[in-house]
């Protein structure tokens, strides 16, 4: 018998064996594809690095708070501020913490309540002429609770009342700052992304 003839066999089974990584090969790409062009991840995750519909990244974040306590957001209330943020801040420094981002989020642990909570806070406008003033929109878990204009370079106290209805019987509350007017990058401040404002301090009282 020819040698050929001996090896044929062998040949087809190497021939098949090929085919079949191939095969493998191109199934294992094709899941890979499938896998990037619509990845299996949180809905978080989706919308920053993804559909880039939020520039503030959720994270498991739940401040220890005392209601009638005043927590410093410069760098000497660092430890405590650190808790309560959730996403959307840089800092703290000497004169605050800085939004960044077109929205930043606070979340912080409250004792059952059966009315609804005043908030005091220091805030002042972060200003790059022509932008001289900063509007933020404040909501509790999705509910407007207040709108304020800032303008200057000094704090401003801000002092707003939160329904109930806004928090329930959550045993949190979660609060939102949305930004209108955030100063864009340019050559001359590229570090400033979407800087609006500089929380100084913050208070709940309960109502």
């Amino acid at each position: 018998m020819p040698w050929s003839d001996a090896l044929a066999p062998y040949g087809r089974a190497v021939s098949f064996g090929g085919y079949a990584a191939a095969t493998v090969l191109a199934v294992s790409e094709i899941a890979v594809l499938a896998l990037a062009l619509n990845p299996k991840v949180n809905a978080d995750y989706r919308a920053y690095y993804i559909d880039r519909t939020t520039t503030c990244l959720n994270r498991d974040a739940i401040g220890n708070y005392t209601l009638g306590q005043t927590v410093s957001f410069r760098s000497d209330g660092a430890k405590q501020a650190a808790g309560m943020i959730v996403c959307g801040w840089s800092g703290p420094v000497a004169d605050g913490t800085h939004s960044l981002g077109e929205t930043s989020r606070l979340r912080l642990r409250i004792p059952p309540l059966h009315n609804g909570l005043t908030a005091t806070l220091q805030m002042a406008a972060v200003i790059r002429p022509p932008q001289i003033t900063q509007r933020v929109m404040i909501s509790v878990y999705g509910v407007p609770v207040h709108k304020v204009i800032l303008s200057g370079k000094e704090p401003t106290t801000v002092s707003f009342v939160i329904p109930h209805t806004a928090f329930g019987n959550a045993e949190t509350v979660e609060m939102a700052f949305d930004y209108l007017d955030g100063i864009p990058p340019s050559p001359a401040a590229s570090n400033i992304y979407k800087r609006s404002i500089k929380l100084v301090s913050f208070r709940l009282d309960a109502g």
